[in-house]
C-alpha cells in the first residue's frame, strides 16, 4: 500500500514539475492579474479567485479522472480474464497495450510489463475482495 501511495506521489510531483516548465503558474497569474485589474469591486474580485480556483480543480480532475479511466478499462479487461473458464497461463500479455508497447524500446518494455504485472496484482485482489463481498 505504501508503494501505490509512493508511487502516486511521484505522478502528482511530476505533473507539478511539468506545469512549472511550461509556464502554468505564470500565466495563471497573469490571467489572475489581468481580471482583478479588470474587476472593480470586491464580489468581482472573489469572482476571480473562486473562478480561478474551480480552474485548476477542473484540470486537475481530468487529469486525475484520465489516470482512473485507464485503470477501470484494465479492471475490466482483468476482469474478463478472471471471469472466463479457460486457465490463463498468460494474464499480462492479454493486458499489453500493443500499439503502445511495439513502440518502445527493450528498457521501457521491461519497465512497463512490471508495472502491467503489479498493477494486475492490484486488480486481482480488488477483483476477488469484490467477489467475496457480493457472495456475502
Amino acid at each position: 500500500m505504501a508503494k501505490k501511495n509512493m508511487n502516486e506521489l511521484k505522478r502528482r510531483a511530476l505533473l507539478a514539475k511539468q506545469r512549472m516548465k511550461m509556464g502554468y503558474w505564470e500565466q495563471m497569474m497573469k490571467d489572475r492579474d489581468k481580471l482583478m485589474s479588470e474587476a472593480t469591486t470586491f464580489e468581482a474580485q472573489k469572482f476571480v479567485s473562486d473562478y480561478q480556483r474551480e480552474k485548476l480543480n477542473r484540470e486537475y480532475s481530468i487529469t486525475v479522472s484520465k489516470s482512473a479511466s485507464r485503470d477501470e478499462q484494465l479492471y475490466e479487461k482483468v476482469c474478463t480474464i478472471l471471469d472466463s473458464e479457460e486457465l490463463v497461463t498468460n494474464p499480462i500479455a492479454r493486458l499489453i497495450d500493443k500499439t503502445v508497447y511495439d513502440k518502445m524500446d527493450n528498457e521501457a518494455k521491461q519497465l512497463y510489463i512490471l508495472e502491467l504485472a503489479a498493477k494486475f496484482r492490484e486488480l486481482k485482489e480488488r477483483y476477488y475482495k469484490e467477489q467475496m463481498g457480493k457472495s456475502s
